[in-house]
């Protein structure tokens, strides 16, 4: 305490004026981010943190690779980097390729800009410095994408590169001259890196023909190895709607590939190549290509540049996150393709599944479009049509389970499965 005599003779009691500190504290540890450390080294679900916490789950993820990066030195904050030196303001011919860049590309987001601009220059502004010129020149930021729906059926996302894959095609895609095509994308699950895309020349996804597709897939496969599961949809040429599965579906099952059914109507199962499609469409720009050979060169660079060198987490890449990315580590050659394929996967994954049919006039029910004969007694009469994988046989019961017809699975021999010719079709559909 320090006393001050007063003019009248009292005395004042008041304490000693302290130094004022500087404006930046020492750095200290915060409980909080102590806590998000302690639970980061027992290598947890970001989503389950996420919960137990009161803060969202991207910062739960930056705080993870914050972790990564630094170890227990990310636990302090970074006062020592406050008042950082600005750089200096962007040139002018520079700003202007910013916004002819936006003009020529409406539909790129600034961090596809700056991609393209780092073939020109050799340090381009952040993506945060082009959304602040663009704005300033008075051009709209590129469309928001789809809002999803407020309730949807969660599905458990794949947690390490190529464990699943999502493909979903795309058709009437408008090219110039009024032409159309469509296009096949393959997606990984847990980076969204972009695999491959895959143009047709046929605008109607039902025209293109079963074997290009696999061939594609070979392809796919060829390149990143064989993944653990696809997830896909119930259309063509790999839904099943509730039948058997198709023959596509089967000839992947024979290659050690678990096949996942999106539940119908619901696409957003499949979010991360639904989202892929509109993103592809939108830096694509298939209404500028002349030719479906031009688009298809337009994706294939454009893919590369999504996964080498679009900014992922913390401006890095897809490939420099994940590594692993660059193969599935089960190597697929297609002249060894056989060595491989194994048809009791198929006839095991067949015979898990239990379809009713109703018996037609002519005494038979349809499988897989071949028609096997149950008998007259059981026209218009519903039955169960099930696969023994012994044999393999196709089984028909009534509803009480009783037997009433075998009949040899001929058409599920591994001949015919890799073949894609289980289906026995008529007239010109592929």
């Amino acid at each position: 305490m320090v006393m001050t005599i007063q003019p009248d003779g009292t005395a004042l009691r008041h304490s000693p004026v302290v130094p004022r500190r500087s404006l930046c504290p020492a750095p200290f540890r915060s409980h909080s981010v102590t806590s998000f450390f302690r639970r980061w080294q027992q290598h947890p679900d970001p989503r389950e943190v996420a919960a137990q916490f009161p803060v969202s789950l991207r910062t739960v993820q930056r705080l993870f690779a914050r972790f990564a990066r630094r170890g227990a030195a990310a636990v302090a904050p970074d006062y020592h980097r406050c008042g950082q030196r600005q750089p200096g303001q962007t040139p002018l011919p520079l700003v202007q390729d910013i916004c002819q860049t936006r003009r020529n590309h409406p539909r790129w987001g600034a961090d596809m800009i700056r991609l393209e601009l780092e073939d020109r220059y050799a340090a381009p502004p952040c993506a945060r410095t082009l959304r602040r010129h663009l704005r300033q020149a008075g051009l709209q930021p590129a469309p928001a994408g789809r809002t999803p729906a407020a309730e949807y059926p969660h599905v458990p996302r794949a947690t390490r590169p190529h464990q699943g894959w999502q493909t979903d095609a795309c058709e009437e895609l408008r090219l110039q001259g009024n032409r159309r095509a469509g296009w096949l994308r393959i997606v990984d699950e847990c980076t969204g890196a972009f695999l491959q895309t895959t143009v047709f020349e046929v605008a109607r996804w039902e025209r293109v023909d079963r074997h290009r597709i696999q061939e594609a897939f070979r392809a796919a496969f060829a390149g990143w190895g064989l993944p653990e599961r696809f997830r896909v949809d119930n259309g063509y040429p790999w839904g099943s709607s509730g039948d058997f599965p198709p023959e596509l579906a089967l000839w992947l099952i024979g290659l050690g590939i678990a096949m996942v059914w999106l539940k119908p109507a619901c696409p957003q199962q499949n979010g991360v190549v639904e989202h892929a499609q509109g993103t592809g469409q939108n830096w694509a720009e298939p209404q500028t290509c002349a030719t479906a050979a031009v688009l298809q060169a337009r994706c294939d660079a454009l893919d590369r540049r999504q996964r080498e060198r679009y900014p992922y987490r913390q401006g890095r890449s897809r490939l420099d996150v994940y590594p692993q990315l660059r193969h599935s580590g089960r190597r697929y050659q297609g002249r060894r393709e056989g060595a491989r394929w194994d048809v009791k996967r198929v006839w095991a994954a067949v015979a898990r599944h239990v379809v009713k049919r109703r018996v037609a006039c002519t005494g038979s029910v349809s499988i897989y479009h071949r028609s096997r004969y149950v008998g007259k007694p059981y026209i218009g009469k519903d039955v169960y049509v099930t696969l023994d994988p012994s044999g393999p046989a196709w089984v028909i019961a009534d509803a009480a389970g009783t037997q009433l017809r075998t009949h040899a699975a001929d058409e599920l021999s591994a001949e015919r499965i890799r073949g894609l010719s289980v289906m026995c079709r008529k007239g010109k559909r592929p």
